[in-house]
């Protein structure tokens, strides 16, 4: 007799879960069209959200990507000091160990090195500037700058790249030959593969093969300094020189070129606020819309609501039969806006910052979190009103 008891009990909770989902559905049925507003609203700051947060996820590496192509954010040097002491004019780095800084990096973050060797030489009668560099990774780093001609090859030792402003005072155009002289070395003839524009101070260099500079200056294996470009913010930027700078087997400096990060910085930062609070202004709107409209939904369903309460419904049920309507909004809203914001932040990278921004799978939890936050949110006034009701009071009208 006593097993007998909770089996009644388990059958009477399960026949009053069945009824209370037969209530719920039937709600949602005769009142089609407010639960359609509600879901439109949630759908629209769905929408909202998931655009930007696709839009952060997918356009903050893309960005960080094509501001490092205006050139190096970072510069490892040896230390300064007088020339003759270590650290002076004449202090250069291991070339190895330079190029072994693409690995100093964290998991995740990529970082291009351009070992530099600085030189001084001629061109013809002018005195010029000589870089060596290695040209491959400098045309990463220096995607974006204009040139006249083609890079050359890194096996093109004859080839070289001269500044704008040294080409047009020596007359070089991009295929000639001009004559030029490296340190104390004899000259010999350089063919130009192109000419760089950069408005910086490769304008009047002229840039060389790593490894034919250092021959001419009998330093093989060293350089000057190591340009790297980090694609990351300026905090991660300063972050990474701390740890080269600490890690380095003897002196070195690591200095961020604080205009090109800070700038990254800045501009990133202002992006994502601007995203972030039109994001939270479109669920604020949507959170008013979707509680003023179940609330007319309570009002309406009284006495529903008193009829279930004269039935045995405890506060319990009414609370639970409430926000599972909220929760199914919030769920069929944020899946709505979901698809909605993958699809607008396609058309926006499209047509604002013309490149295809993919669909990020893990902005999904944090948009049905937010739609269903939101609409718990919404449902707390409406629930407040439907537990005043007294069923002697809504069964009279």
């Amino acid at each position: 007799m006593a097993s007998e008891v909770p089996a009644a009990a388990r059958l009477h909770r399960g026949s009053r879960a069945r009824t209370a989902l037969r209530f719920l559905l039937a709600s949602l049925g005769l009142r089609a069209t407010g639960f359609a507003l509600a879901l439109g609203a949630v759908a629209v700051g769905a929408s909202v959200a998931a655009t930007a947060l696709n839009l952060r996820a997918d356009l903050t590496p893309k960005m960080n990507r094509e501001l490092r192509s205006y050139g190096p954010n970072l510069l490892v040097t040896p230390p300064l000091g007088r020339p003759g002491e270590a650290g002076g004019r004449g202090a250069t780095l291991e070339e190895a160990w330079a190029r072994s800084l693409e690995r100093a990096a964290p998991a995740g973050m990529t970082v291009t090195v351009s070992p530099l060797l600085l030189a001084t030489g001629r061109v013809g009668r002018e005195s010029a500037a000589i870089v060596g560099a290695d040209l491959g990774a400098l045309r990463a780093l220096g995607a974006a700058w204009q040139l006249d001609g083609s890079w050359p090859a890194a096996t093109d030792a004859d080839a070289c790249l001269v500044g704008a402003t040294l080409a047009r005072r020596i007359g070089a155009r991009p295929g000639g030959l001009i004559p030029l002289a490296v340190a104390e070395s004899e000259e010999r003839r350089c063919r130009v593969a192109a000419v760089v524009a950069t408005g910086e101070a490769e304008d009047e260099q002229v840039l060389l093969p790593l490894a034919a500079v250092q021959a001419a200056t009998g330093q093989t294996g060293r350089v000057s300094l190591a340009a790297l470009a980090v694609e990351a913010g300026p905090d991660e930027v300063q972050a990474l020189a701390n740890a080269i700078a600490a890690a380095a087997p003897s002196p070195v400096e690591a200095r961020p070129l604080l205009q090109v990060s800070k700038a990254q910085g800045s501009l990133l930062a202002k992006l994502q606020q601007m995203m972030l609070l039109l994001t939270a202004v479109i669920l604020v709107l949507a959170g008013m819309c979707v509680m003023t409209t179940l609330m007319a939904m309570v009002v309406e369903r009284e006495p529903e609501i008193g009829l279930m309460r004269s039935l045995g419904a405890s506060d319990g049920e009414v609370l639970l039969m409430l926000l599972g309507e909220a929760t199914l909004l919030g769920m069929a809203g944020g899946a709505l806006g979901l698809l909605l914001g993958w699809l607008d932040s396609r058309w926006i990278g499209r047509q604002v910052f013309g490149t295809e921004v993919a669909a990020r799978a893990e902005i999904a939890p944090v948009v049905l979190a937010l739609t269903i936050g939101l609409c718990w949110v919404a449902v707390i006034a409406p629930l407040r009103r439907a537990l005043r009701v007294q069923p002697a009071t809504a069964l009279r009208g």
